[in-house]
């Protein structure tokens, strides 16, 4: 046993650098994996704390009342993929180190030549350095959050990641946009907040205004007291008022506030229920013949 105690130590101590080496990789390795499960960890149990209180089962699903609740879901989910990349960097430049300080290298001066290079880049790769410093105010002032839908320029589309340097858009034709965060200059959020579902009705302009906002009212009303949209709604519909007059076109516009990302669902199911509520009053829309209840044109 000695002997082989005493082979395995000399191997060690002609091998030692190499070994040591590949024992950093190996921990650097594991300590990314651990580190970014617990981070995962700990943003899943804060989202799903928040839906338990909640009592959902999706993000969607939660009122509106409770915004900041459901903010703190969207905004603890993009923090945990930054820090994902903010962990394995870390990770990376620490193994680095250890690494060459195995191999013998004087750190005091390589710590110094890099500050010399980093100070060189900073002046060289502005656009880096814009793209990583503002994509961290981004995300720690909540202006974009994973699960959001945003305008950014002429993009529309769902957030899907946020990283330091680069965030990523789906837009609705499945098309993946990847946005450099310093170029981001303005952005629209419709996931903060609230929503507001504006409808516009045009009719022709000889009917009784009155009536049709009466029934455009009522018809709002029915559809939005519906399992399917109560609480997607969070105010009461209302007449804006005679939008347009254009000839023989008269156009009203219909608002109602919705939760932040349920107006354009809202409006199509208004829409939807606006026409056939018409039909049955005989309120002819702009370009249509009137159609009288009981079926005779």
């Amino acid at each position: 046993m000695k002997e082989v105690g005493a082979a395995l130590l000399s191997f060690y101590l002609e091998f030692c650098v190499l070994i040591n080496s590949l024992l950093i990789v190996l921990l650097a390795v594991f300590a990314n994996w651990a580190l970014r499960r617990l981070l995962m960890r700990t943003v899943t149990q804060v989202v799903r704390g928040v839906k338990r209180a909640q009592d959902v089962d999706t993000t969607s699903e939660m009122q509106a009342a409770p915004y900041v609740n459901a903010r703190a879901v969207q905004r603890t989910r993009t923090l945990g993929t930054v820090g994902r990349h903010i962990i394995s960097w870390t990770v990376v430049i620490v193994a680095l180190i250890l690494i060459l300080a195995q191999l013998g290298v004087n750190l005091g001066a390589v710590l110094t030549s890099a500050g010399i290079v980093a100070a060189g880049l900073a002046f060289g790769a502005q656009n880096i350095v814009k793209d990583i410093l503002n994509g961290i105010f981004m995300v720690f002032e909540d202006q974009l959050g994973i699960g959001d839908v945003v305008t950014i320029g002429t993009i529309n589309g769902t957030v899907e990641d946020v990283g330091i340097r680069i965030t990523q858009v789906r837009a609705l034709d499945g098309t993946l946009w990847h946005i450099r965060n310093g170029e981001i200059l303005t952005l629209g959020n419709s996931s903060q907040g609230w929503g507001r579902a504006l409808i516009d009705v045009t009719v022709d302009a000889d009917q009784d205004l009155t009536h049709v906002s009466e029934v455009t009212l009522e018809a709002a009303r029915a559809l939005l007291t519906s399992e399917k949209y109560a609480r997607k709604v969070t105010g009461q519909p209302e007449i804006l008022g005679l939008e347009s007059v254009f000839g023989d076109r008269a156009t009203l516009r219909l608002a109602v506030r919705t939760r932040p990302e349920a107006q354009w669902e809202v409006q199509r199911g208004i829409r939807a229920e606006l026409r056939r509520k018409f039909r049955e009053e005989g309120i002819a829309l702009s370009d249509e013949r009137p159609t009288l209840p009981g079926g005779t044109a």
